[in-house]
């Protein structure tokens, strides 16, 4: 405390106008004893007794007023610079203190000390209902005691933190908030006050939620679509090729009798093999737009026969383990198991096009509470700090999947390197919404 003391002193205009004062006195008694014991003596006879009476003001203003300016005038101008700027910076606050977002000021205790007009306006809370209390008036009881933990072991290490987080007003309303915490330090480096600016996201959180359903509609009517695309490719022109060939074979047959029908057996030869790629391309189409095996067979069987496609297609190794024709797979809805498998054939499409991968292997689990799908592959794997950019439409494509079926994905790196994509959605996910694929 007197260490502060003292060097508030010394850096104040007192200490100033106290060293000038000391300065001019010594000036003074110098000049005299200049003037009486060296000059008067020597030049004394040569000059006359007003030169002398002006000698000494003269010389005490020449010595002076050099020392005055650098230990007065100086100080007072980066002074006046400093107030510029400290002026400059308090103007700034204010204007952003009454900005539209809310502010909240707390001491180091996380006492609230002030609050903004914004504040008032988003929580219900005057700024005398809030003085004196923690931010915890807010709390909705959304987030555990482990999220408050890790925000201020966050802020505690950065000094800094922000993130969404759901509050509830004064009248019990809940809303979401865009949270920003910033620590004040002061000169010793130790924090002095916290500052949070928050802005309410309710129309942007509703307006996240219509566009997921928006997308989720898009989906299903796409797998709908898909669906029917394929019966009726299945009804019509399959069964047109399979007429054909059987005409084709009812042809051969009867010109087989015939001496001179081999050039025709010839071409009905080439027919047969072109209905046979025919009914085959139907087939790989009709698969794609719409697995029948799932129906059939189950997620995992539907699976392994992506996974065998997949080999034989690419050379790569894939496998996939899991529950398979059993109970509880049996309770997996339509829209949860086609979703899956899009994401499934999204993860081998990434393997074999950018990643590199000579092996895939994939899990596939489920419980009462969860279903678990695991996809993982030998490749390059993504970039540390990895960001899903815009155009990442598979990565993002799969986000949209899983949100609509209020799941959670992660893409992480396994031990050993490459990619893994997670996908936990609750076991309950699409029951709602069966029959819809």
């Amino acid at each position: 405390m007197v260490k502060h003391h003292l060097k508030d002193f010394f850096s104040s205009p007192r200490w100033a106008m106290s060293l000038i004062a000391l300065l001019i006195l010594t000036a003074e008694f110098l000049i005299m004893v200049l003037i009486e014991v060296v000059l008067k003596p020597t030049f004394g006879p040569n000059i006359s007794v007003v030169l002398w009476e002006f000698l000494d003001p003269l010389l005490l203003i020449i010595i002076v007023t050099p020392c005055i300016y650098v230990l007065a005038v100086r100080p007072l101008e980066r002074q006046q610079v400093i107030l510029q700027q400290q002026f400059n910076e308090l103007s700034i606050t204010a204007v952003t203190f009454d900005s539209r977002e809310g502010v909240i000021v707390t001491d180091a205790n996380n006492k609230i000390l002030r609050v903004n007009h914004s504040f008032t306006e988003i929580t219900g809370y005057t700024n005398e209902d809030a003085i004196g209390k923690t931010p915890g008036i807010l709390h909705s009881g959304r987030h555990g005691k482990e999220f408050y933990h890790n925000m201020w072991k966050i802020l505690e290490r950065d000094k800094f933190w922000c993130g969404e987080v759901w509050n509830r007003s004064k009248n019990g309303a809940i809303y979401p908030e865009w949270l920003t915490i910033t620590a004040v330090l002061g000169t010793e480096g130790e924090v002095t006050n916290y500052v949070g600016i928050f802005s309410d996201i309710s129309d942007r959180k509703a307006g996240e939620e219509q566009l997921r359903k928006l997308t989720a509609h898009i989906q299903t009517a796409r797998e709908e679509e898909k669906t029917r695309i394929a019966r009726e490719i299945h009804d019509d022109l399959g069964g047109t090729l399979t007429a054909l060939k059987m005409d084709a074979y009812l042809l051969a047959d009867k010109l087989t009798g015939y001496g001179q029908s081999a050039p025709l057996l010839e071409h009905v030869e080439s027919m047969t093999q072109l209905i046979d790629n025919a009914v085959g391309v139907t087939r790989r189409v009709i698969s794609d737009l719409h697995p029948t095996i799932i129906d059939d067979l189950g997620l995992v069987a539907a699976l392994k026969w992506q996974c065998g496609q997949f080999y034989k297609r690419t050379g790569i190794a894939c496998e996939v383990t899991g529950v398979e024709d059993n109970d509880e797979e049996g309770k997996l809805d339509k829209t949860s198991a086609i979703n899956l498998f899009r994401i499934f054939q999204e993860a081998l499409t990434n393997a074999s096009q950018h990643s590199g991968a000579t092996r895939v292997s994939a899990e596939f689990h489920q419980s009462d509470d969860e279903i678990i799908l695991s996809i993982s592959d030998n490749g390059r794997g993504l970039p540390e700090k990895h960001v899903i950019a815009q155009t990442s439409y598979g990565m993002r494509g799969m986000r949209e999947r899983v949100a609509q079926l209020d799941g959670q994905i992660i893409f992480d790196t396994p031990h050993g390197g490459g990619l893994r994509v997670t996908v936990i959605l609750p076991s309950a996910a699409g029951h709602n919404k069966e029959g819809k694929i």
